[in-house]
């Protein structure tokens, strides 16, 4: 947001310069990303956070800057007076959810012009155009007090004002001459025939005030948040106006900001500023009540705060003390402060205001706790454990993907997902659905990939779904594998998924053949016999669908499954004695299982550290269902060097045992 330091002067005296000002702006909080001069005015660009809406108006600026001089701001407040009632047109609120309050003024009389320096200096410089003398007076007083006002020509409404929601269809033609299709979504003000505003966006062409214009009905009006930011998405707007009620607005401000805006226009247009209306209620405003202790606050930021500082701070920021015990001290906030909750809250906004240059560095005071194993100790370690994870992946050659939690209607009925949590505002209507699986993401990346002529593609994702339950929702954390390309198959993905069960220290795992849908060649995973997750090949239809160029090989496991079971790991030194391999060339008949044969061999030997397939053989000279390998048996002793003897008296008896295996025939 752009502010003009000579219309913050209006309220307190700069005696600064600009770039020193921007400086401890910048300091307390009020970022200022560009100070620009511009004849004798200083332009000011300031980051303005979600939490700050009272820094939408200069009254809100130049108090914080008083604070940072040290000085107490003090506004003047148009003193209100007493005015007929507009009789001619009534207001309607339809939903005071909507529109809790809305004033209506009547200036007779006007004669439309040009505006006067001073305020159209400020109102350029501030980043806004300038129109005539009757809109700039609004724009003005928006930025002056943070509330948007609206200014109608009151001869081209017909009949009464009505704040209603918008009917399906209904046409409406902004000030920026583009027509929009309006449907339940938007909040308008209408007459009895018409859309006069889309309200707290923008005005509509129809009543637009212009040189002609001789009566205008002035807006000011307090509108629901969240139906702004809801309307204004639908027409595809973005306004100063909807800015700041997205925000919320001081409903405080709003009587002064119409009141001044009237005497203004009856002042510069020579109008007669001659009656006023009002519906529903002003929103009420509590002030909370926090009390800080002294104690608390030296030992919150590492010194010794004053008390006569802290009281001096509170009070310029527009907090109202209170007695309170020794020790201690007792605020209302502000009202407009909505952000300002707890004792902490107050620790941040003195320690801003007085100087984070003021606490010296010091290294921060470390409890001692016992060390133990990351993998063991409970939730509070997920976020490390799986980082541990991602980092084993990428030393397995996987490279991490990151894809949108938010899916459409074509991914979640291409890939037969469960029901999907659906948003209820969403972004784009395309995209309405939370994910319940990491597929469709995996998929999207891997064709970006294999589009752009990428090859042995490996990917992975940690990430959460979203499932129903029948208390509510869940969100689940998992790890996703995807390979595709040259020389990536099922069973390079299934080796990949056992490395990561072993590297997790899961000692009980299995795969198991079992239907998944959208998958063929599926097997689903078993961590001590509950089902963990699954892996396979994607279907050929729905590589279609997706116009996938290579098959996807795809497997998911349910990281909470995994982290729970995972045993605490333990760790050993390398021996320094040498490792000796024989090979065994066997045939196995296709009913039985490799795992069985593995399963046999690592359980023989206590000396026997591994074994590889370092060949494999189907055809002439086996039977036809039957399939040979050639397997390497690695052999260690930790405390001595294993003599060729012994080895093969180790080997040896493997061999017998493998040759009573029925299906199984040595070679």
């Amino acid at each position: 947001m752009r502010f003009s330091l000579n219309f913050i002067k209006e309220f307190l005296e700069v005696k600064i310069s600009p770039q020193k000002l921007a400086d401890k702006l910048t300091m307390a909080g009020m970022e200022v990303e560009n100070l620009e001069k511009k004849g004798a005015d200083h332009i000011l660009d300031i980051e303005v956070t979600s939490n700050r809406y009272d820094w939408l108006s200069m009254v809100g600026i130049a108090r914080e800057i008083a604070a940072i001089l040290g000085k107490e701001l003090k506004v003047q407040y148009p003193a209100i007076k007493k005015m007929p009632a507009l009789k001619e047109k009534d207001i309607i609120i339809a939903d005071p959810r909507d529109c809790p309050y809305y004033i209506g003024r009547m200036i007779r009389n006007v004669r439309v012009g040009q505006t006067p320096k001073e305020i159209k200096d400020k109102i350029l410089n501030c980043g806004l155009s300038s129109i005539n003398d009757v809109v700039d007076v609004t724009n003005y007083c928006m930025l002056k007090w943070g509330n948007p006002l609206h200014a109608f020509d009151s001869d081209k409404i017909e009949g009464d004002v009505y704040i209603r929601r918008a009917k399906d269809k209904e046409k409406f033609i902004g000030i920026d001459e583009k027509e929009r299709i309006l449907n339940q979504d938007n909040l308008v003000i209408a007459d009895k025939k018409k859309v006069i505003a889309l309200a707290g966006v923008m005005g509509a062409k129809n009543t637009e005030v212009d040189e002609a214009t001789r009566n205008v009905f002035l807006e000011a009006a307090v509108f629901s948040p969240l139906t702004v930011r809801r309307s204004r998405r639908r027409a595809g707007l973005d306004t100063e106006s909807s800015y700041r009620f997205e925000r919320k607005v001081d409903p405080r401000h709003l009587e002064y900001a119409s009141y001044q805006a009237g005497l203004l226009i009856e002042q510069l247009a020579k109008g007669d500023h001659c009656a006023v209306k009002a519906a529903g209620k002003s929103p009420p405003q509590t002030r909370k009540k926090i009390t800080v202790n002294f104690a608390h606050l030296d030992n919150y930021l590492g010194l010794k705060f004053p008390p006569a500082a802290a009281r001096k701070i509170l009070k310029n920021l527009d907090f109202e003390i209170k007695p309170a015990a020794a020790g201690s001290l007792t605020v209302l906030a502000p009202a407009r402060r909505f952000d300002l909750q707890r004792e902490v809250d107050v620790y941040e906004e003195l320690a801003r205001i007085y100087g984070y240059d003021k606490i010296a560095a010091r290294i921060p005071f470390l409890t001692a706790h016992p060390r133990s194993d990351p993998l063991t100790r409970g939730k509070e370690d997920t976020y490390r454990s799986k980082n541990k994870l991602s980092a084993f992946m990428a030393l397995l050659g996987f490279q991490e993907i990151i894809t949108y939690s938010i899916e459409g209607e074509k991914e979640r009925t291409a890939t037969a997902q469960e029901e999907g949590i659906v948003i209820l505002n969403p972004l784009r209507q395309q995209e309405r659905f939370l994910r319940t699986s990491l597929l469709p993401g995996m998929i999207k990346s891997v064709a970006y990939n294999l589009n752009r002529n990428q090859v042995a593609l490996k990917f992975f994702e940690l990430a959460d779904v979203y499932l129903k339950d029948n208390k509510g929702f869940l969100e689940i954390p998992v790890l996703a594998l995807g390979a595709s390309g040259q020389l990536k198959n099922f069973f390079y993905l299934k080796k990949a998924l056992e490395e990561m069960l072993t590297y997790s220290n899961i000692t009980s795992f299995s795969f198991r053949e079992a239907p998944v849908a959208n998958f063929t060649n599926a097997l689903k995973v078993f961590i001590n016999n509950q089902e963990a997750g699954f892996l396979g090949k994607l279907d050929e239809k729905v590589s279609r669908e997706f116009d996938l160029k290579e098959a996807l090989f795809f497997g998911q496991l349910n990281l909470n499954l995994l982290l729970k079971k995972r045993q605490a790991l333990r760790f050993h030194a390398l021996s320094p004695y040498p490792v000796i391999f024989r090979d065994i060339s066997l045939s196995l008949n296709k009913s039985v299982r490799f795992k069985t044969v593995e399963s046999l061999i690592r359980g023989k030997s206590k000396y026997l550290i591994g074994l590889r397939v370092t060949d494999t053989y189907e055809g002439k000279g086996i039977l036809p269902e039957t399939k040979a390998f050639t397997l390497r048996i690695f052999y260690q002793a930790r405390e001595k060097t294993l003599t060729a003897q012994e080895v093969d008296a180790f080997h040896s008896a493997l061999r017998e045992e493998l040759d009573r295996l029925n299906g199984v025939s040595l070679r």
